[in-house]
């Protein structure tokens, strides 16, 4: 059945057995003090007994009585203990009883706040996760359970709108291209006379689309990846000053089409980390990259410090910076400070949260330093 399943009939189990045990222990305690007590009585010419408790009782008016009267003592005094015998074994049925009954109504009070945590949590949904369960905090570990339920719900519930943003992100990304891709097409197919020159054009620009689609679906593998921490990553000793420099390599036609000033610099001694080198090449590409597209400068300096075992990676530009508030936000997928003039680059607003997630999963961190105003400078941490 399902009530003796229940933690309230457990408890009450348990309570009624210890309080009963209890019981039973007293009532033999009691029983063997009384038959002691009873037993001590000295009867006449006989000398004093010792009692259970290691006492000795004499009772001198008890031996100037008759050896009749004695008897008719003791055997009253027999009857007397084999009623408190007899009356100890009956009282023991209703103190199981009540002992149960009292340990259910303990138990159906303790455990209210544990049935309205277990309302509130069926009444639970994806659109609710995020609200937290009233209570009053006692201190003790009910009031624990919530709290710590309540701090669980909230981060499932970011992770829920986390989820659900990115979805709808990434949906949005993917119908966009594909629209203008059937749109060229479309009209290709529907016209009857179209020159070479403008079907040139349509393809063309279908192809750019299909490039970004699949630019896109590259980067949300790699973010889907990288971010999943049972994804297994190989790390190896990796030279930071060979990572920023195949970064650089690996970007520069847009630096020469773009005309970027590219100035690096190392300390004298090279520094190594343990980690990916083709993710963090990854990671430092982004970033230059970001800058190269929308920083709209003309100036990038890459710089490598250490400080207390950790190796600092600075990337600066000359351009015209990020908005402070801004400065947390550029991390989260497919945000865009310009969303027109990123899609316009080619960009899906991907590349800071892949390098985020990168970085982390190296054990570092990376941020828009806010106290730079010539421009803007990221800032990547990573133990040595």
């Amino acid at each position: 059945m399902k009530f003796t399943k229940s933690l309230k009939f457990k408890l009450t189990i348990w309570y009624s057995l210890l309080l009963s045990l209890f019981s039973l222990l007293f009532v033999l305690v009691v029983n063997i003090f009384i038959t002691d007590y009873m037993k001590s009585w000295t009867p006449r010419n006989e000398s004093p007994v010792g009692s259970f408790w290691g006492q000795r009782f004499d009772r001198p008016r008890f031996r100037t009585l008759s050896e009749e009267q004695q008897e008719l003592i003791m055997e009253s005094r027999m009857e007397d203990l084999e009623n408190i015998r007899r009356i100890s074994v009956y009282m023991i049925f209703p103190l199981v009883l009540m002992s149960f009954g009292g340990g259910y109504l303990i138990a159906i009070v303790m455990l209210r706040p544990l049935e309205r945590l277990n309302e509130q949590i069926e009444r639970k949904e994806t659109e609710n996760l995020s609200d937290e369960i009233p209570f009053e905090d006692n201190g003790d570990e009910i009031s624990q359970l919530i709290k710590s339920f309540n701090r669980m719900s909230h981060r499932l519930g970011k992770s829920f709108d986390s989820q659900k943003g990115f979805v709808e992100n990434a949906s949005h990304e993917i119908k966009t291209p594909l629209s203008v891709i059937q749109a060229n097409i479309d009209t290709i197919l529907n016209r009857r006379q179209v020159s070479k020159k403008e079907s040139e054009k349509l393809l063309l620009n279908s192809k750019k689309q299909i490039k970004f689609i699949s630019d896109l679906t590259e980067d949300l593998l790699l973010l889907s990846s990288v971010s999943n921490v049972k994804f297994s990553i190989k790390f190896d000793k990796v030279s930071i000053k060979e990572v920023i420099e195949d970064s650089l390599d690996t970007l520069k036609e847009v630096i020469e089409k773009k005309n970027f000033n590219i100035v690096t610099r190392f300390p004298k001694k090279e520094l190594f980390v343990n980690g990916n080198k083709t993710l963090l090449i990854r990671a430092v590409t982004n970033i230059i990259e970001n800058s190269l597209k929308y920083s709209e400068g003309e100036n990038i300096e890459v710089s490598v410090s250490t400080k207390k075992d950790v190796v600092k990676i600075s990337i600066k530009d000359d351009g015209k910076g990020i908005p402070k508030d801004k400065a947390r936000e550029i991390f989260d997928r497919f945000y865009r400070l310009d969303k027109g003039r990123s899609r316009k680059e080619g960009g899906s607003g991907l590349g800071l949260a892949i390098t985020k997630e990168i970085i982390e999963r190296h054990g570092g961190s990376v941020y828009v330093n806010t106290e730079y105003n010539d421009g803007a400078e990221f800032v990547i941490l990573i133990g040595v």
